[in-house]
């Protein structure tokens, strides 16, 4: 289990997407800008099948907030079938475990599902928001915590492909 933990356009997702790209078998989502006009509106869920939904919007109407961004967690929901069944050889990922997600407890199961599997698991996770999900996750013993920041990235990015090919190579 391997968190990248970094602010918000410290290149998480980017390196999440530059190191799953590498296998075919991978199950999980990445989380994508919505833009109008050059400025951030939202926020997309992209599935490795390329299923898509919004997760975050400035012009939705909830009662669940981060920001300016209104969150539907049920959109989430609907997502996390498509993704919860897995076989031994997938990689697991997950991008992002942050406030907007933790509105889900569907998420949070699926997130306890993919920690315990036998499978590799890389998720992102931003260093601005914490809360005791987040932090009793960061103190499993199963978990490899990654720091990442603008001097780091290639760094991070060889360090994780080469515990992947290593892990690849004994199994």
């Amino acid at each position: 289990n391997i968190l990248i933990k970094g602010k918000p356009k410290s290149g998480k997702s980017t390196l999440l997407e530059r190191i799953i790209s590498d296998y075919k078998d991978k199950i999980g989502f990445i989380t994508k800008e919505i833009k109008e006009d050059d400025e951030r509106k939202g926020f997309e869920i992209k599935t490795n099948k390329g299923e898509k939904i919004i997760l975050a919007h400035v012009n939705f109407q909830t009662k669940y907030k981060v920001s300016k961004y209104f969150v539907k967690p049920e959109n989430l929901d609907l997502i996390i079938p498509k993704i919860s069944e897995f076989t031994e050889e997938d990689i697991l990922y997950i991008d992002e475990i942050g406030e907007m997600e933790l509105f889900s407890k569907k998420f949070k199961f699926l997130i306890g599902k993919f920690l315990n599997s036998k499978n590799i698991f890389i998720a992102t996770l931003t260093s601005v928001y914490t809360n005791g999900f987040i932090e009793k996750l960061q103190r499993r013993k199963d978990i490899l915590i990654l720091q990442l920041n603008e001097t780091n990235r290639e760094n991070v990015q060889k360090k994780i492909q080469d515990i992947l090919k290593d892990i690849k190579r004994k199994s």
